[in-house]
């Protein structure tokens, strides 16, 4: 399965309201901006490398999968 932009926003979306998470919330957990949480959430962008990461460590400390990881 290929990633998309719109694919990966809307698991990032997921994920943020089952921690109840805010935006300004995930973001400042993540070292980014609210903007950039955003952005990533409408399927304007993809994440940095370093974001990938930060998320992928986010998600381990609360072992619950990444939504960098594809589904199925």
């Amino acid at each position: 399965m290929t990633k998309t932009k719109d694919d990966f926003g809307v698991r990032v979306k997921e994920l943020r309201e089952r921690l109840h998470l805010t935006q300004e919330s995930m973001a400042e957990t993540l070292g980014v901006s609210f903007a950039t949480v955003n952005r990533w959430e409408n399927g304007w962008t993809l994440p940095s490398k370093l974001a990938l990461r930060q998320i992928d460590m986010f998600c381990k400390e609360r072992s619950i999968a990444s939504p960098n990881t594809d589904k199925g």
